[in-house]
């Protein structure tokens, strides 16, 4: 098991770990909340504007970020987004791992990649309400609810300031 201390990276999924990354999924109350990641991986395989990494620590494999970049060419939104909007489409910590730090390191890494990617000013997310919801993560990280709704109203928009 790897120990607190070793760092968590974002790295590229290859041949040789794609069957990991998929192997990995939220506990079965969360799964209305959060797609899996081989239904991550086939989007993100159709829509130029995705960005995506296996979230691992101490080489070990713990979950997936993908990010929607809508400056790329040929990236498909499926909400309207501000070209100075990047968008969190997916984040997910497989339910082995969770309640250890690594979904804040996640996005604190995230925003470490985001300044190569462009100009952008602020991370765009979107929630399912409900009682197994991220919502209440991501607003303790510093999201905050915009008032918008995305997938035809049925996810609430939250947004973090990245200046």
């Amino acid at each position: 098991m790897p120990t607190p201390a070793e760092p968590l990276t974002l790295e590229v999924i290859t041949a040789d770990t794609v069957l990991a990354i998929t192997g990995l999924a939220v506990s079965p109350r969360q799964e209305a909340y959060v797609a899996s990641n081989a239904v991550s991986l086939a989007e993100a395989h159709f829509n130029p504007g995705a960005w995506f990494r296996a979230v691992c620590h101490a080489g070990t494999p713990v979950g997936f970020v993908m990010l929607f970049d809508p400056t790329r060419p040929g990236a498909i939104a499926s909400d309207p987004v501000e070209p100075t909007d990047m968008v969190l489409w997916r984040l997910m910590i497989d339910r082995r791992y969770q309640r250890r730090g690594y979904g804040r390191q996640t996005l604190d890494a995230v925003r470490q990649q985001i300044p190569a990617m462009g100009r952008f000013t602020r991370l765009l997310s979107s929630c399912i309400p409900g009682p197994d919801s991220p919502e209440g993560f991501y607003l303790s990280y510093g999201f905050t609810k915009t008032g918008r709704f995305w997938e035809r109203g049925t996810e609430a928009e939250i947004a973090l300031d990245l200046t």
